[in-house]
């Protein structure tokens, strides 16, 4: 089972330029996979690392109990530009997508759709989101946090923002999904988001 740990960041007002330029160094400083992805709207900036497996996981949790994590200090200098304590989040890669419908180029946007559940429904709405994305010929990533159903996380990349499907497509994509036999999720989630992050950095695994 592969997992991503997330670390969401909300800069200091002024200083979201230097955030992301901070995130981005940090990559490239370090020898391992991951990436940058910038909401400025909001204005969040977040970074992603993959893991092979739950003892990589373990490992750097194994570290940073004992103090002795070497990125540390590199870490603590990112939280110094945030307005309050980073948020992370380590999720379960649940389905990934299909190979096929990922761009041809580097992605510049990732689309999210954050179902969060009702209470005690999710993991009958993780059943439903995985039978729509064998419907689908698996369209998107399927993740959750470790040890929690409550909140099921759709991703996918896009070349381009011009990629990502407009409002004004909506009726059709819907109907060719209805056409596809799709169950219809709402019924079973207390909110549904969708994000559009900008990537600022990406080294793949």
């Amino acid at each position: 089972m592969k997992y991503i740990l997330s670390g969401f960041r909300t800069p200091k007002p002024g200083s979201l330029p230097e955030l992301i330029n901070g995130a981005v160094d940090f990559y490239k400083g370090v020898d391992f996979p991951g990436m940058v992805t910038v909401a400025p709207t909001i204005p969040v900036v977040s970074t992603h690392r993959p893991f092979e497996d739950a003892a990589s996981v373990e490992a750097l949790d194994d570290a940073i109990v004992a103090g002795n994590l070497p990125i540390m200090d590199s870490v603590t200098k990112l939280d110094q530009l945030t307005a309050s304590a980073t948020r992370w989040v380590l999720r379960e890669i649940v389905a990934n997508i299909n190979p096929d419908n990922l761009p041809k180029e580097d992605p510049k946007y990732f689309g999210r759709i954050i179902l969060t559940a009702k209470t005690g429904m999710g993991p009958e709405l993780l059943d439903v989101v995985l039978s729509n994305h064998d419907k689908l010929d698996a369209p998107v990533g399927v993740s959750a946090p470790v040890g929690s159903l409550a909140t099921i996380i759709l991703s996918r990349p896009f070349a381009h923002l011009d990629d990502i499907t407009k409002a004004a497509d909506v009726r059709e994509v819907v109907a060719g999904m209805r056409g596809k036999g799709v169950i219809n999720w709402n019924h079973l989630c207390d909110s549904i988001e969708r994000r559009v992050t900008r990537v600022a950095f990406m080294r793949r695994p």
